[in-house]
């Protein structure tokens, strides 16, 4: 009897391994998969008469059902609740399902608002304007340290306190052009915005800085 349980436990033990064993990339198809069943099983939600918002409402429940089911099956997802960009979760399933949906998902759009999802993707990538200085925004002084120009470029300073801040540059900024060496160790007036960044390190996503506007202070 004893024996038995042990080999049962084994069992379970090992399942549970396996089930978290997945990657973030696996768990995704999976997700796809799920809404692409949800959308067979709950043709109502998807006629060519519904509008663009009462499809996205039902794609949306489609895909929080599947990630509160599916998040656990990997190290990766399972912490991943609070603070979540759902919309950037949604694009990444929305391109697998293009594929695992085959021509179901995208019938389920009408010509117009196929024209529209195009017309938004093209307005998403084309570059933002450069920020103007917002009095809402965050900001504080700090000396320019260094500049690293790598794959995501980034600035690094010290404040006030002797303590170094790193700022991200992800968009175009009004200010870029004084970010030279000579004018290293001068002082500047930071804007800036705190956005989600997955940490390797971290294993999890995490606020960092990214600058908005500088200004250089005499």
């Amino acid at each position: 009897m004893l024996k038995n349980l042990i080999i049962i436990a084994c069992i379970f033990f090992s399942l549970s391994i396996t089930g978290q064993g997945k990657t973030r990339d696996q768990v995704l198809q999976l997700i796809a998969e799920d809404t692409c069943e949800c959308i067979k099983n709950d043709p109502e939600a998807f006629t060519q008469s519904k509008t663009m918002q009462q499809k996205e409402v039902a794609l949306g429940i489609c895909l929080l059902k599947s990630f509160n089911k599916r998040k656990s099956e990997s190290e990766e997802t399972k912490d991943l609740g609070v603070g979540l960009d759902f919309e950037a979760l949604g694009e990444e399933v929305g391109i697998k399902m293009v594929t695992t949906c085959g021509g179901d998902f995208m019938a389920i759009f009408s010509e117009d608002q196929l024209d529209e999802i195009i017309e938004d993707e093209f307005n998403d990538r084309m570059p933002p304007p450069p920020s103007e200085k917002d009095v809402l925004s965050l900001s504080m002084t700090v000396s320019l340290e260094a500049i690293h120009n790598d794959v995501i470029s980034y600035i690094k300073f010290k404040d006030d306190f002797d303590k170094e801040q790193t700022f991200l540059i992800v968009d175009e900024f009004i200010g870029k052009d004084l970010l030279r060496k000579r004018n290293i160790g001068k002082t500047f007036e930071v804007y800036y915005e705190k956005r989600d960044f997955y940490d390797l390190s971290e294993q999890n996503y995490t606020k960092k800085k990214v600058l908005k506007y500088i200004e250089l202070k005499e």
